[in-house]
């Protein structure tokens, strides 16, 4: 007689997330968000190479130095952990090196892995007598 109908919906969100390889380690992952899209990243990493081409870096130099930068930060003891912005930096090394094909984008062993965003609903339902509900 005394029937309960319910219903509720869960709403699942997940920003996404880009994650750089070196040489089949896991270097850094970062969330991606409405603010930080992976274009974010990717006019960044043009920005940093306009600029060190400005100030006189060779190409190779740049190579270089993000090599040692990356290996520096994966392989050898850091003094202190790193921090957000840090970590976007190191990410910027990787994606510089992929922009200049020392590494491969979408490599076995190293590259990028771009998980984006998903939205899922899931809704549960329950109805029935409020009686076998109760006792």
């Amino acid at each position: 007689m005394n029937n309960i109908h319910c219903v509720i919906m869960v709403k699942y969100i997940n920003s996404g997330s880009v994650s750089g390889y070196y040489k089949g380690r896991l270097i850094v992952t970062r969330p991606l968000t409405k603010n930080k899209t992976i274009e974010t990243y990717r006019d960044r990493v043009e920005i940093f190479i306009r600029e060190g081409l400005e100030k006189g870096y060779s190409i190779q130099s740049m190579i270089k130095f993000n090599i040692e930068f990356i290996k520096l930060v994966r392989y050898k003891n850091t003094i202190r952990e790193p921090m957000p912005d840090d970590w976007d930096t190191i990410l910027i090394a990787i994606m510089i090196l992929i922009r200049f094909k020392q590494i491969e984008e979408d490599g076995v062993n190293e590259g990028l892995l771009i998980m984006n965003s998903s939205k899922r609903k899931e809704t549960l339902g329950v109805s029935g007598n409020v009686n076998a509900l109760v006792s």
